[in-house]
């Protein structure tokens, strides 16, 4: 069972999230708040597994709300609900330590995926995440030398790019005849080489360097 938190200061959009998530009868909403201070007030009694936040509906593109929360809980992880129209703060959001993006129109497999692979330990961007990420990135045309592409292997070059095409773990071992045990040693040492927290900005590394 997944225990779930959500911020959503709109009750209809956020009944819309609960009936989803208890008809999939493998997620329990442990509370949910309308406010940031309400729901910084709940987590000292409840520790869910994920927490769902509804960022169409804060002020500042809610970015004093996810540092309100990560300065709460460090670790647990985060799943936005958003729209495309936010692509200008996905860099932000994955700086801010986000775990996971869910569409706005996205259907309800989509929510329940997201809250499956935060639960497991792994991220989840769909695909349309990162060619959102790639137009915003390619036009702040960053740049990286012939010599620090080097630092990836051939392997890790491909298990990047297949990680930047939204596989998991399972489907990327499925594709270079490996375990998904061995994708995940050979993506901690990528982001151990370049310096990535995460899945995201390991993925962020890649379009900013053309390396996708």
């Amino acid at each position: 069972m997944c225990y779930i938190a959500i911020l959503e200061n709109y009750s209809l959009f956020c009944s819309g999230i609960k009936s989803v998530l208890e008809e999939s009868k493998e997620c329990t909403i442990v509370f949910e708040a309308k406010t940031i201070n309400d729901f910084i007030k709940k987590m000292n009694d409840e520790k869910p597994d994920v927490i769902i936040v509804d960022i169409i509906h804060c002020h500042d593109e809610g970015i004093s709300t996810i540092k309100k929360i990560r300065r709460k809980t460090s670790r647990t992880p985060i799943l936005l609900v958003l729209s495309s129209d936010y692509s200008s703060f996905f860099e932000d959001y994955i700086s801010l330590g986000i775990n996971g993006f869910v569409f706005n129109d996205a259907g309800s497999n989509a929510l329940i995926n997201a809250v499956k692979a935060l639960k497991n330990g792994e991220d989840y961007f769909h695909p349309r995440v990162w060619q959102l990420l790639k137009k915003y990135l390619q036009s702040k045309k960053i740049t990286i030398t012939h010599e620090e592409k080097k630092i990836l292997t051939s392997r890790e070059l491909n298990i990047l790019k297949l990680f930047c095409k939204g596989y998991t773990y399972k489907e990327i071992g499925a594709k270079l005849n490996i375990s998904p045990r061995t994708v995940e040693t050979h993506k901690k040492n990528i982001q151990t080489k370049i310096s990535a927290r995460s899945t995201a900005e390991m993925v962020e590394f890649a379009y900013q360097n053309n390396l996708h």
